[in-house]
C-alpha cells in the first residue's frame, strides 16, 4: 500500500511539474517585422506627393491613393493630388490616364473587384468633374489579386487598399 502511493504521489507530482514548465519557444518569439513594401510605399508616395504639377508632367509618376476600410470615397488628402493631375492631363492633351484599384484581402473576390472598381471610378468622377474628358480615362479593377504586401496588420492591409495612377501616351483603340 505504501508503494502505491508513493507512485501516486510521484506520478501526480510530475503531472504538475509538466503542467508548469514554460514553453519557452512562446516566450522568445521573435518580434514580427514590417514588410519592407510597407516603407517603399510610404517614401515614394511621401516623394511624388511633393511634386508640383509641372514636375508630375515631366515624370508622369503620380502617388497612390490609400483608402479607409471598406470605403468609396477619395480620402481627403486625393484632392490636391487629383488637382496636379487635372493640371498635367490640360495642359497635355495627348496624354490618357489608366485608373487601377486595389484592395486588401478581407472579403470575396466579386465585392473586392467592385470596391476597387468603384474607388477608380469615384476618382475618374472628380476628374471629369474638374473638365478632363471621360474618354481619355480608363479604370482597371484587380480587387485583392495585386497586394503591394501579405502583411495582414493594419498598416499592411492600408497599404494595399489604393488606387494607383498611370500616365499613357497609348491610343485606346490601340491592344491595351
Amino acid at each position: 500500500m505504501k508503494l502505491k502511493t508513493f507512485f501516486l504521489f510521484i506520478g501526480a507530482f510530475l503531472l504538475v511539474a509538466c503542467a508548469t514548465t514554460p514553453n519557452y519557444d512562446e516566450e522568445l518569439e521573435a518580434p514580427k517585422r514590417e514588410d519592407p513594401a510597407i516603407e517603399r510605399q510610404q517614401k515614394e508616395n511621401e516623394r511624388l506627393g511633393r511634386q508640383t504639377a509641372a514636375q508630375m508632367g515631366q515624370t508622369l509618376k503620380v502617388p497612390s491613393v490609400t483608402y479607409e476600410f471598406d470605403s468609396i470615397r477619395p480620402p481627403d488628402e486625393a484632392y490636391p493630388i487629383l488637382d496636379k493631375v487635372t493640371e498635367v492631363m490640360l495642359q497635355n492633351p495627348t496624354l490618357h490616364l489608366v485608373l487601377e484599384g486595389h484592395t486588401d484581402l478581407i472579403g470575396s473576390d466579386d465585392y473586392n473587384y467592385w470596391l476597387a472598381a468603384s474607388r477608380a471610378a469615384a476618382m475618374k468622377s472628380y476628374l471629369v468633374s474638374r473638365g478632363i474628358n471621360a474618354e481619355r480615362i480608363r479604370i482597371h479593377s484587380f480587387g485583392k489579386t495585386r497586394p503591394i504586401t501579405r502583411d495582414t496588420t493594419p498598416k499592411g492591409r492600408t497599404a494595399n487598399r489604393r488606387v494607383e495612377f498611370r500616365f499613357t501616351t497609348r491610343k485606346w483603340q490601340a491592344v491595351y
